[in-house]
């Protein structure tokens, strides 16, 4: 137990009066019973706190909290008090995740449960392991504090962001796919899989005109094609020492892990077939590419607890792996780090084999510090040396990219807000002209 502000406020006043009635020692008697008054009301207020199970607290959440995004955690707060009563609520949030609060000011009203919301944003993957609640409640006078811990103890997985994936639904039903970044899913009019039949429009191109269906019906009559379906994409994540440097607060690997979960999850809309081959300096996990949303699922507990490691990855035996495996053309999204050409010639020697049967793109993550490093003035000895690092490795990647794509690799190389549109986007223009 503890005092409030106002209770010791209440015990100095009286000791400011017995002070004064040593000049006084008529108010000797009335100094004592202001004391005992002090003292008496501090007691009473003491005993009317509750116990301590008179609480209960429940914390609620999604089963599975998502990497580096705002997570919705719900206090709900159970009471046995029979009159109002102000009160302090603290949650415990994991060690490595941010939260806009966790103390909150409330008042307990008889009867009726209390609850308070925050924001949790994960910055890793792994256990978020939350601690106990604890509640500090007032006495019905306002001059006791007593302090109650509620048991709250809980772990819960962190798993790549699957948030967004409802945004996109979301945003899809309602045709706002552009407020993610997005483009319309279905081309229609594009690709070479045939779709309908209708009349012909003057923005219609000649070589999209069926002669017969035309000669049957007396009129021009074009065909109308969609994106092909029934592909496969296949998800190469690099998980060596290069994909744990940081990022905006995430490491690469965590970035390209969310990009390429979501890229999953488009595939599977098109109805393509997703797999996905984990690797370092060996092969850490392989799934078939498979056909359907439960796929989606499926990969997302495969790849929630894989995580990269400080050793060299081998590019060429991971290639190798896949060719022995899978034969069947697919788009092979290759998810790694570009340091400098040396680093693209080892990725251009292992994708070499691959790009004569597959499609192949390499998803880098860029730092915008390196950017903004760049194109700052130096005005101190280490901004002088921080632009000369920034430039020299930007034009290291630029050449390590151009490298791969004058081999027919493309290369997206985008920054951690703007890498699944930037992914998404390509996958859907690819579909689109048949690329696959």
């Amino acid at each position: 137990m503890t005092l409030t502000p106002f209770a010791w406020v209440l015990l100095g006043l009286g000791g400011l009066v017995a002070f004064l009635s040593a000049a006084r020692p008529e108010w000797l008697g009335w100094v004592l019973l202001i004391d005992l008054l002090a003292v008496l009301a501090i007691t009473v207020d003491a005993f009317t706190l509750p116990r301590a199970d008179a609480f209960r607290v429940q914390r609620k959440h999604e089963r599975v909290l998502s990497l580096g995004t705002a997570n919705r955690i719900e206090l709900h707060l159970e009471h046995a008090l029979t009159t109002p009563r102000r009160a302090r609520l603290r949650d415990e949030p994991p060690p490595f995740c941010d939260y806009d609060r966790r103390e909150f000011s409330v008042t307990l009203l008889p009867n009726q449960p209390t609850q308070v919301v925050y924001h949790l944003t994960p910055r890793y993957r792994g256990e978020a392991r939350f601690e106990d609640v604890f509640v500090r409640v007032a006495g019905r006078f306002g001059l006791a504090l007593r302090d109650y811990r509620l048991p709250a103890r809980e772990s819960v997985p962190v798993y790549p962001n699957l948030l967004q994936m409802r945004e996109y639904d979301l945003l899809r039903h309602r045709g706002r796919l552009q407020q993610m970044g997005f483009r319309q899913l279905r081309l229609r009019g594009q690709g070479t899989e045939f779709e309908s039949l209708r009349e012909y429009t003057p923005d219609d191109e000649f070589r999209k005109i069926d002669w017969k269906a035309t000669a049957r019906r007396g009129k021009p009559i074009v065909r109308d094609y969609q994106t092909e379906r029934s592909q496969n994409v296949i998800l190469m994540l690099d998980a060596g020492r290069n994909m744990l440097a940081e990022v905006e607060g995430k490491r690469k690997f965590d970035a390209v892990l969310n990009a390429a979960l979501m890229l999953a999850y488009v595939a599977v809309q098109m109805d393509d077939k997703v797999g996905a081959l984990v690797f370092s300096d060996e092969i850490d996990l392989f799934s078939v590419p498979q056909r359907g949303r439960t796929q989606v699922g499926k990969l997302v507990e495969a790849l929630h607890a894989a995580q990269p490691r400080m050793v060299e990855p081998d590019y060429l035996y991971a290639t190798t792996y896949l060719a022995r495996r899978w034969r069947k053309r697919s788009l092979i999204a290759l998810f790694t780090d570009l340091i400098d050409p040396d680093a693209s010639r080892m990725v251009l020697h292992a994708l070499g084999t691959l790009t004569r049967q597959h499609l192949c793109v390499a998803i880098t993550v860029s730092d915008p510090r390196l950017h903004a490093w760049s194109r700052q003035v130096p005005e101190k000895p280490l901004e002088l040396y921080r632009r000369a690092v920034a430039v020299q490795t930007l034009a290291d990647r630029l050449a390590a990219m151009r490298t791969l794509e004058r081999m027919g690799i493309h290369c997206i190389d985008a920054e951690p807000e703007t890498l699944v549109p930037a992914l998404v986007n390509y996958y859907l223009q690819m579909k689109a002209r048949g690329g696959l």
